[in-house]
């Protein structure tokens, strides 16, 4: 039967890298539901029909209250904006914001209590299988920041500073743990998502015709000749 998307499987190979343990995912997931914020971290895998090919389905989604927030995007392994697929209106806040389809992708998750962040970074790949076989999903960690601290209150009076600044983290030593560069941008909307109150909106995610733009401006050389500064040139 032709059928465009393909049931999530839930088993050990296709299982996508989570924030938190079960029984602790339990308890934010619960407590999440009760604050009515809807964060769909979870890479699926599709079937384009007509492209015979797999392909991976992200939601950039979440929000905040002033006590706890979420909010997952995704991004290509450089960091750099990708564009969704559509955007989602929604007559809720705090819920699904826009749809990404890929072959592959990075998903920048941040779970917040207060002043406090996990952060969990995931690239995402399709092995693409023989003809008329399913694919799979091939998941690596990128990184995975545990409380880390952002001593900020980004839903109150210094929510200014939103989207400029990301949490500190250390190990059980006390030494600091990188981010890594390329994803200090699109974590740092994340961090904004996990801090907007009555999300309506996507925070990385970008419109198609936005996205071709600006790949084009990296790339079309200036009148004098000299190539155009690429985005990674902005400084942040």
């Amino acid at each position: 039967m032709p059928n465009s998307e393909q049931p999530e499987r839930r088993d050990k190979e296709t299982r996508p890298p989570s924030l938190a343990a079960r029984g602790e995912r339990r308890r934010i997931e619960r407590r999440l539901q009760e604050a009515g914020i809807l964060c769909q971290p979870e890479v699926s895998l599709q079937f384009q029909t007509l492209a015979k090919r797999s392909v991976l389905r992200g939601v950039e989604s979440g929000g905040a209250i002033k006590e706890i927030g979420r909010y997952v995007t995704f991004c290509d392994e450089r960091g750099e904006r990708i564009a969704w697929l559509q955007p989602i209106d929604s007559v809720g806040v705090n819920g699904r914001h826009a749809v990404v389809i890929a072959l592959g992708l990075v998903s920048v998750e941040v779970f917040r209590v207060r002043n406090t962040y996990d952060v969990l970074i995931a690239k995402y790949d399709v092995s693409q299988p023989a003809e008329g076989q399913r694919g799979r999903i091939v998941a690596r960690v990128l990184f995975r920041g545990r409380q880390g601290h952002l001593p900020l209150d980004l839903t109150g009076e210094e929510k200014g500073m939103a989207g400029q600044i990301v949490p500190e983290f250390f190990n059980r030593a006390g030494e600091r743990v990188e981010i890594p560069p390329e994803f200090v941008g699109v974590l740092k909307a994340a961090v904004r998502g996990s801090a907007c109150v009555g999300c309506t909106h996507q925070h990385y995610l970008t419109a198609p015709t936005a996205a071709a733009a600006k790949k084009a401006d990296a790339v079309t050389p200036v009148a004098t000749g000299e190539p155009a500064p690429s985005v990674h040139a902005v400084a942040v």
